[in-house]
């Protein structure tokens, strides 16, 4: 009788080489023009509902003006989530996308200035943990006239708090938007899993096809040392379209 086959290994050199093409594009920017630094954002969430979540920050970073868009992006887009009603701060803020439900709002991108009076006004948002989410896949629609465009998007959510879901998520959809791998109208068919094997996704991390792919890897919650990957998000269309 022939022996179990070994579980095939965690494929850290294809973590890291993704990792390194990520910053290698940030860095690099989204083209030549002038570049507007330091940006961030700020969302405030009262609830949390995963569709109107992947859904608003599709949208938001897609209504971004073409003057700010390399700015954020070359921060990693930098996002903070506080706890707060969006329109007990109305008022006083202006956001720039709110949710048709009030549940969340997106605040620039603009100077940290700017933003520090929101982030004192409010703490940081918390919820679960690990994050709760719905039990099928999910499909959400990019508001826009119909693009035909579909994005895969895969999303680990073992040990993984609401918290750190928001960010993973946040960035993985906002960069994929900046990139040209996400606009109006498309289709975003979201999954989530435990956890992401890095072996089962080779092919998407590889450098040579990141012109249609997003990658969320950071370091591991329980090992500081360990890149994880978080997300993956695979596009129909290529970097740069319209």
């Amino acid at each position: 009788m022939s022996a179990t086959p070994a579980p095939a290994p965690v494929d850290a050199e294809a973590l890291t080489a993704a990792a390194l093409s990520r910053v290698a594009a940030v860095r690099a920017g989204l083209g030549d023009g002038p570049v507007q630094r330091g940006l961030g954002v700020v969302v405030v969430v009262a609830d949390l509902d995963v569709a109107a979540f992947v859904q608003g920050a599709a949208q938001f970073a897609v209504g971004i003006p073409a003057e700010l868009r390399d700015g954020w992006y070359r921060t990693f887009t930098r996002t903070v989530f506080l706890a707060g009603r969006p329109a007990a701060v109305a008022l006083r803020h202006a956001h720039r996308l709110v949710t048709p439900d009030g549940n969340l709002a997106w605040y620039g991108p603009a100077m940290r200035g700017p933003m520090l009076p929101l982030s004192r006004l409010l703490r940081s948002f918390q919820g679960p943990r690990p994050v709760e989410v719905p039990a099928g896949p999910l499909t959400v629609t990019v508001p826009g006239l119909a693009s035909g465009h579909t994005a895969q998007v895969t999303v680990a959510i073992g040990g993984v708090s609401t918290n750190a879901y928001l960010v993973h998520v946040h960035h993985l959809i906002a960069e994929a938007v900046l990139r040209g791998l996400i606009g109006p109208g498309d289709t975003l068919r979201v999954g989530h899993r435990r956890f992401l094997d890095p072996t089962e996704f080779h092919h998407s991390l590889d450098p040579a096809r990141a012109g249609s792919v997003q990658t969320r890897i950071a370091r591991s919650g329980s090992d500081p040392d360990r890149l994880t990957l978080f997300g993956v998000l695979t596009s129909d269309r290529n970097e740069g379209d319209h």
